[in-house]
C-alpha cells in the first residue's frame, strides 16, 4: 500500500512539473524597422539606483552610437542580459521643438522578458528622433537666439 501511494504521489509530481515546463510564454515577435535595429548596450550600474547604457542602432555587423541613456530606480529586471533591444518608442509632450523626449520599451535580448521602459533625453534623443523620421529634427538648424547676453 505503501508503494502504491509513494507511486501515485511522484506520478501526480511528475505531471503537474511536466504541466509548468508546457507554459512557456509566447516568442516574442520582432518589431518592425526602425526598431529592429534598436538596441541598449554597454550597460553598467552606479551605486545602488543609476544605470547607464549606450543607445546603438544597426545591425552585429555594424553599430552606430546614439548616446547614453541613463535611468534611475531599480536594476533592469533580466539581470543576466548583456543587450537589451527596444520594442517601441513613444515621443513625449515638449516645451521646445528642438528638444525632443521619448520613453523606449526595452526587454531583454537573450531571455526575451521585459525590462520596462527608459527615457532618451538631451543628444541621444535629438539623434534617436530624426532616425525616426521627425520632420522637426531634420529640418531644425540651431541659430543663435538674437537676445542672448552671451557675445558672440
Amino acid at each position: 500500500m505503501l508503494k502504491l501511494s509513494a507511486l501515485c504521489l511522484v506520478s501526480t509530481f511528475t505531471v503537474s512539473l511536466a504541466g509548468c515546463a508546457s507554459a512557456d510564454p509566447r516568442p516574442r515577435s520582432l518589431p518592425t524597422s526602425p526598431y529592429t535595429y534598436l538596441s541598449l548596450a554597454d550597460c553598467r550600474q552606479y551605486g545602488l539606483r543609476i544605470v547607464d547604457c549606450q543607445l546603438e542602432y544597426g545591425t552585429e555587423f555594424v553599430r552606430y552610437r546614439l548616446g547614453s541613456v541613463q535611468r534611475m530606480g531599480r536594476e533592469y529586471a533580466s539581470g543576466h542580459d548583456q543587450r537589451y533591444l527596444v520594442a517601441a518608442c513613444a515621443s513625449a509632450p515638449r516645451i521646445q521643438k528642438e528638444l525632443p523626449i521619448h520613453s523606449c520599451q526595452i526587454y531583454g535580448a537573450r531571455s526575451g522578458v521585459h525590462a520596462g521602459s527608459v527615457p532618451v533625453k538631451g543628444a541621444a534623443a535629438i539623434r534617436l528622433a530624426q532616425l525616426l523620421g521627425d520632420q522637426e529634427q531634420i529640418q531644425y538648424r540651431w541659430t543663435p537666439d538674437r537676445w542672448s547676453r552671451v557675445s558672440n
